[in-house]
């Protein structure tokens, strides 16, 4: 397979026309700074004043909503990796509806708790769209800090979990320990979870049919095309089903080999502008 294009000093090559965009958050549309590059934020505006743009990123929905928010979004917001969708808050500013939702279920939840235990990972769950965690460390001020949600410390999560976590993560700050704990959630729970990567420093684990691609084309049917009619833009392994089943991808071109592999074209990083290039490219603005 030839790599693909870069967006950013290539002529677009394609006779895609895009009905949609999709597109993430985190390392995509924001740095991991939590920066929104004017021209990224001018550029998503512009389009969803007149074309669908779905935001899919792995952040809680109410992590994701000050987000939408600034980019003018108007459909319904995938979120937790696709655990969640969810729509925008309504004009009178009762809470949207929960379109779709499929949480982690009991047994790997716990299982994944315990591994995390073990090895002195930090791990936190999430019920109601709340963060949950059992002790107030340094990861979890991480978190907190870039999702802009307060966590709350537990007792024990053991029993909340008996009903399940919209999804669970590991926050860890060493990248050689990131790899590792994602391998051993891999063979541990092999079956019963997906395990995934999103900022560099989150271990997602979710319910195995869970991904941004299913719910995504949740979202498309419900405004009548497929993620086919899609343009998506991402950066992580939690994209990638995303991007393979858009009609176009175009990935952050300091992206993991993975992700580079299932996207057409690549674009500059958030702090460059490569959404908008790529937006431009395809004349949506």
């Amino acid at each position: 397979m030839s790599p693909p294009a870069d967006i950013g000093v290539a002529r677009l090559a394609t006779a895609f026309v895009p009905r949609l965009v999709v597109l993430d958050l985190d390392g995509t549309s924001i740095d991991y700074q939590q920066n929104l590059d004017p021209r990224v934020r001018n550029a998503v505006r512009a389009v969803a004043s007149h074309m669908p743009v779905i935001v899919a990123t792995g952040r809680m929905y109410r992590s994701a909503l000050y987000w939408a928010n600034e980019l003018q979004v108007k459909e319904p917001l995938v979120c937790y990796q696709g655990a969640m969708v969810r729509e925008m808050p309504r004009q009178d500013g009762a809470p949207g509806d929960t379109i779709f939702e499929q949480p982690l279920r009991a047994g790997p939840a716990r299982r994944a708790l315990h591994i995390a235990r073990e090895q002195d990972w930090h791990f936190q769950a999430y019920q109601h769209d709340e963060l949950l965690c059992e002790r107030d460390r340094p990861e979890a001020r991480l978190y907190s800090h870039i999702s802009g949600v307060p966590f709350r410390v537990v007792p024990d999560l053991d029993p909340l979990l008996e009903e399940g976590t919209t999804k669970a993560a590991c926050v860890i700050e060493d990248p050689a320990e990131v790899d590792r704990a994602t391998g051993l959630m891999a063979r541990e729970l092999a079956g019963d979870a997906r395990i995934t990567r999103s900022n560099p420093e989150f271990v997602e684990i979710l319910d195995p049919g869970v991904s941004k691609a299913v719910a995504c084309e949740i979202v498309c049917a419900r405004l009548g095309y497929t993620l086919a009619d899609a343009l998506a833009l991402g950066d992580a392994p939690n994209d990638v089903e995303m991007l393979i089943a858009a009609g176009y991808a175009a990935a952050v071109s300091t992206s993991r080999p993975e992700v580079l592999a299932a996207a057409d074209a690549t674009c500059a990083p958030p702090q460059e502008g490569g959404v908008a290039d790529v937006l431009e490219a395809f004349a949506l603005l």
